[in-house]
């Protein structure tokens, strides 16, 4: 074991030497060929260097590629966290939100989703310059960014790591200095500052916040709360302007969340009150950085390079479950990833755009897990651990050719290799079993309106059947086309998108089946398609009406039951609701009084792929609303949420026969102070 440790400790030194070898010839050949002639002076560049499409007032936008983008507008938004925001008013994206920070919490997009524990993500992050690694390290008390967009589709040309469904980046806030804080029901309380502060050539902003609240869940036979949530969160940018054409941008990011367990609840019983002996922990770490280097080259050309670090930490993750027997389990993980990400981008105004790019990746993740059965005695169910090891390279770009001033043609590829490798050894209940595999996932993914995607494959490392352990890759052809038109002078603005995926191999996590196994499977064929309308109205200078819409028809074409052997082709894909769609209607004149209501409603999800009964939420509608008094310089903000007390799962497990429920009504008041 200690030399596994060596070699490990080894490999990492040498990614590490080699990206930085790598960041250095970069910036290097870009201070060699700078010309003072073109500058990039926006502070907030991030990572992808496709142009944005252009928002103005937040107008709505779509392509026929499918490279669509959101973004969060925070003067309309309720004050809720990021995550929240998007999936309420995102057509087609959806989290069921485990409780845990991204721990076992599901991001679905246009019917592609992660499974909770083993897969890759179908969504993908960006935060800021940051890639996170997996949807386990996704923090979901994020506060300060309020610039939130979401690309939907494979986006395989446009980022370094980007798997089948789409990506989500968040951009800091660096418009105004600002400290808000919030209190409400549950003593929930909340603070975050922003500040930028730009002097001679050096711009740099923070942000910082904590939020803590009492949990909604009760444990009546030991009086304890659950569910109760502390975290604290920061992001620093510096971005220094070497030279009229050379930047350079550091970023540092930490989160610290001190939860209590996962927030599950047997799926018969009242969604906030237990009866267990016992309750566990949630406690999560984790902290990232990026060093960036920008440079405009002659002809207008563009570089950037990005290297990054990220280290998460689940030191522990405990629970205690009674589905008919009692299952204690205790987990510690450990997930660090190295990352480099190299752009040129030709000439923006040219007539033919090309776009080449360069992703290089390590990631590390060890873990181990304890689970415990009470048959009334205490006997080990699961005592293991495993170390993975996964590398990943691509080479991507594309080409835009302008037909028209509306019109673009868009070729690309992506040629993408990632190596994986488990070790695992087990203690009970077979003491001594071990497993040792390595797999190559590899694809050619071209892009010419339509969009191919790939999701690498992996190990399922909760079973000790080796049959089971291993899992393929999951393969997707996806086509969307879209439609957007202002009218009456930009008071009504109207974006229609259609899209159809074809996958292979989709992901699919079964846990705690029949055979007592927790291991994920593919399905050979699914098909997803379905369509989003986006509107917004203004009928009057001081009013806005938004409404957005989402559905998908996710079905498995072909797929066999591996427990029963049975058929189960033409059944729903779990963990992705039928339909989304959001009504938000908002009078804010720009300084006084203000006001603002919300409808958000989320179409019959199956949480597994048998469409069980038991394991179904139906749809369900949630309303809030706010009023405020705002001045240039504060503002006062009473919101309500779930006014109606709507009750729900956000997550059902269907192994334990359990699910987290979604918030209950609350309500509070926020304050805001700009300077």
């Amino acid at each position: 074991m200690s030399k596994r440790v060596i070699a490990s400790a080894a490999g990492r030194r040498h990614i590490a030497l080699s990206m930085s070898r790598v960041f250095a010839s970069t910036l290097l050949l870009g201070l060699a060929t700078t010309t003072p002639l073109w500058a990039q002076t926006s502070p907030g560049d991030g990572v992808v260097k496709e142009q944005p499409v252009v928002v103005s007032e937040n107008a709505l936008r779509s392509d026929s590629a499918g490279e669509t983008q959101i973004a969060w507008d925070p003067n309309t938004a309720a004050p809720l966290g990021a995550w929240d925001e998007l999936s309420r008013t995102a057509a087609n994206f959806h989290l069921s939100d485990g409780g845990s920070e991204g721990y076992g919490s599901i991001f679905a997009l246009r019917g592609l989703a992660n499974t909770p524990y083993f897969s890759d993500p179908s969504v993908t992050v960006y935060f800021a310059d940051i890639p996170l690694p997996s949807s386990s390290t996704y923090p979901t008390n994020l506060m300060g960014f309020s610039s939130v967009s979401l690309y939907r589709g494979p986006e395989g040309t446009q980022f370094g790591r980007a798997t089948d469904g789409g990506v989500v980046t968040f951009s800091p806030t660096t418009a105004a200095n600002e400290l808000t804080a919030s209190f409400g029901s549950y003593d929930d309380r909340q603070v975050a500052v922003s500040e930028t502060v730009a002097d001679h050539g050096v711009s740099t902003t923070v942000l910082a916040g904590y939020n803590a609240r009492d949990g909604y869940i009760t444990n009546q036979q030991i009086g304890q709360k659950v569910d109760q949530q502390e975290n604290e969160n920061f992001y620093l940018q510096s971005a220094a302007q070497l030279a009229p054409a050379a930047k350079v941008t550091v970023e540092l990011m930490g989160d610290r969340a001190r939860d209590g367990a996962e927030p599950l609840v047997p799926l018969t019983g009242p969604k906030f009150d237990v009866s267990r002996p016992k309750e566990g922990v949630t406690d999560l770490d984790s902290w990232g950085a990026a060093l960036r280097g920008d440079f405009t080259l002659p002809e207008n050309s563009r570089l950037s390079s990005v290297t990054s670090f990220t280290d998460w930490r689940m030191n522990p993750y405990s629970n205690s479950l009674v589905t008919g027997v009692r299952l204690d389990s205790s987990i510690l993980q450990d997930q660090k990833s190295w990352n480099e990400e190299l752009h040129w981008d030709s000439d923006p105004h040219s007539v033919v755009q090309t776009k080449l790019g360069v992703w290089l990746s390590r990631t590390s993740t060890d873990n181990y897990v304890n689970r415990s059965v009470f048959v009334p005695i205490q006997l080990p169910y699961e005592v293991s651990s495993f170390v993975e090891d996964s590398r990943q390279a691509a080479l991507f770009g594309d080409v835009v050719i302008a037909l028209t001033p509306s019109l673009k043609l868009t070729t690309g590829m992506r040629a993408e290799s990632t190596e994986r490798g488990l070790t695992r050894n087990e203690r009970a209940p077979n003491p001594g079993f071990g497993y040792v595999g390595s797999n190559r996932y590899s694809g050619f993914l071209p892009k010419v309106a339509l969009a191919w995607g790939m999701k690498p494959g992996g190990y399922a490392s909760y079973t000790d059947n080796p049959k089971l352990i291993s899992f393929a890759a999951e393969r997707a052809a996806s086509v969307t086309a879209g439609w957007d038109k202002a009218f009456l002078q930009r008071q009504f603005e109207l974006a229609v998108r259609g899209f159809y995926t074809r996958v292979g191999n989709y992901q699919i996590e079964r846990s705690f089946d029949a055979s007592g196994d927790y291991y994920v499977v593919n399905a050979p064929q699914a098909g997803l398609g379905g369509g989003e309308v986006e509107a917004k109205w203004h009928p009057g200078r001081e009013w806005t009406v938004a409404l957005t819409g989402g559905v998908t028809k996710a079905e498995l074409l072909t797929y066999i039951n591996p427990t029963t052997g049975l058929s189960a082709a033409g059944n729903t894909v779990p963990y992705v609701p039928k339909y989304n769609g959001s009504l938000e209607a908002t009078w804010r004149p720009g300084r006084g009084f203000f006001a603002g209501a919300q409808a958000a409603a989320v179409g019959d999800t199956y949480f597994d792929e048998l469409e069980t009964a038991a394991y179904e939420q139906h749809s369900y509608a949630i309303l809030g609303a706010r009023a405020g008094y705002e001045t240039g310089r504060w503002s006062v903000t009473v919101y309500g949420e779930n006014l109606t007390n709507r009750g729900y799962f956000d997550l059902i497990v269907p192994g334990v026969g359990s699910g987290a429920p979604g918030a209950p009504r609350r309500g509070g008041v926020e304050l805001g102070l700009k300077w």
